[in-house]
């Protein structure tokens, strides 16, 4: 569990870890310099639980995905979890993830449903993705088809135990090393909700949309043209019709627009400009593949 300046949400998060129904298991946090409350919430989590937490603090935010790796080379376990720190797991998520794994050793990370939550824990949506390898292999071409935070990683078949991000999309590490790890063994997705993400206005990932496009463009064509991903053909003109819905959209409504097609809001939301609901329903299904 990676964290920056998580005070409001770390506590809840941590609780949903070790309120889990599988008991084996490790909670490694690591500390990218917060300059909040982050280090007391922590210091205080340590001293109840000393057994079961470890928690280590960087001098300077190195980001996300180095924290993970970093964590990674502590980890003892066969099976990795990656949690968020502003998210909260269902009590039965880890041992429904391990249990998954270990039925199906050939399978490389597993995640599953989630249930969006606002900053105050009230659900306003749900993230519905594909289940089997090839639904998810087919989905990756428009869209990260599985929600990071859910996902559990079988370290024996990580190409390298000891790391397991490339470390060069930024936010989006996860999406470009999830495409590094295709050959080494099948994705999977449950068919149940097991984690609560959360969207609080703050969200790394949610804020700045174009320049997340352009980022996750670069990396589907590096998938495509270095990491031998095969694309589907419909592939090519959804990406050139993203690129023209996002390059003529304004921040603002994109951010609507997409909170309502990946199922973090309602039709109900307060949109910026005048648009019949039925319209929105008419279309969601198409443009879901162009701003997904």
């Amino acid at each position: 569990m990676p964290v920056f300046n998580g005070a409001p949400y770390v506590g809840e998060a941590i609780e949903s870890i070790l309120g889990q129904s599988y008991e084996h298991l490790e909670l490694l946090i690591v500390d990218n310099a917060s300059t909040d409350k982050t280090k007391h919430v922590l210091a205080a989590y340590k001293k109840r639980f000393p057994k079961r937490i470890k928690i280590y603090t960087f001098a300077t935010n190195e980001g996300a995905f180095i924290a993970s790796n970093f964590a990674l080379g502590k980890a003892k376990g066969r099976y990795i979890a990656m949690m968020d720190a502003d998210d909260v797991s269902y009590k039965t998520r880890i041992e429904k993830e391990v249990a998954y794994l270990e039925t199906n050793p050939g399978t490389v990370v597993v995640g599953s449903q989630a249930t969006i939550i606002d900053g105050k824990g009230r659900i306003i949506g749900k993230k519905t993705l594909p289940t089997t390898s090839a639904e998810i292999y087919k989905q990756f071409a428009v869209v990260n088809p599985l929600v990071h935070p859910s996902v559990m990683f079988n370290r024996n078949l990580l190409p390298n135990p000891a790391t397991l991000y490339t470390t060069k999309y930024g936010v989006n590490d996860d999406y470009y090393t999830f495409f590094k790890l295709m050959p080494y063994g099948t994705f999977a997705n449950l068919p149940e909700a097991l984690l609560k993400y959360r969207v609080h206005g703050k969200n790394s990932s949610l804020n700045d949309l174009k320049k997340h496009f352009w980022t996750i463009t670069n990396i589907r064509i590096e998938a495509i043209t270095k990491l031998n991903y095969q694309a589907p053909l419909i592939v090519f003109p959804i990406m050139l019709a993203q690129a023209l819905v996002v390059s003529v959209l304004p921040e603002s409504l994109l951010k609507e627009m997409f909170y309502y097609l990946r199922g973090i809001k309602t039709v109900s939301m307060k949109i910026s400009f005048p648009l019949p609901v039925m319209m929105y329903e008419k279309i969601k299904s198409y443009a879901t593949l162009f701003l997904a």
